[in-house]
């Protein structure tokens, strides 16, 4: 088993790095957007993610590499009807938030998400797991802000 496998609620067999930190921050604000949420760990792009469907109801498993495109253009079978789609999401959307208004305090900005990036690899580094995980829950945890989150952790550690 590898020594990260405790964080698999947030990162599904990857290491606890800025570059999957970041990615999986970008993800969960992407799918949540485009009307999934995430039934397990951020896998990477390319892997096979376990996802619900908030539309329908659906689970299954979808690629984030076609979900980040919006695609398939049918999202599954027995879906609500194409045309739904907007309106549907449009509710779905009007809980968001610019900031976390949760009783954990999730990280909304670039400096949050820096800093508990930091924490947690330490956190890591030292073996203190129920640290790593609760800061990983911090970073990564569902929050009406996770859009903000994501533009935040693309500020702390843009991609190159």
């Amino acid at each position: 088993m590898p020594e990260h496998d405790y964080l698999s609620r947030y990162l599904q067999g990857l290491p606890p790095t800025t570059r999957n930190l970041t990615s999986a921050a970008v993800a969960f604000a992407r799918i949540d957007e485009l009307g999934w949420a995430p039934r397990a760990g951020y896998p990477g792009s390319d892997v096979l993610w376990p996802v619900h469907c908030l539309l329908c109801g659906w689970q299954g498993l979808r690629f984030y590499s076609h979900l980040r495109r919006d695609r398939p253009s049918i999202r599954h079978t027995g879906c609500a009807p194409k045309a739904t789609f907007p309106a549907l999401l449009k509710t779905l959307a009007s809980t968001e938030t610019d900031t976390c208004r949760c009783s954990t305090g999730h990280a909304a900005t670039a400096e949050q998400f820096l800093m508990g990036v930091q924490h947690l690899l330490l956190a890591h580094q030292d073996d203190d797991h129920e640290r790593a995980l609760d800061l990983a829950g911090h970073l990564l945890g569902p929050c009406t802000a996770a859009a903000r989150r994501a533009q935040g952790a693309l500020a702390a550690f843009p991609r190159t």
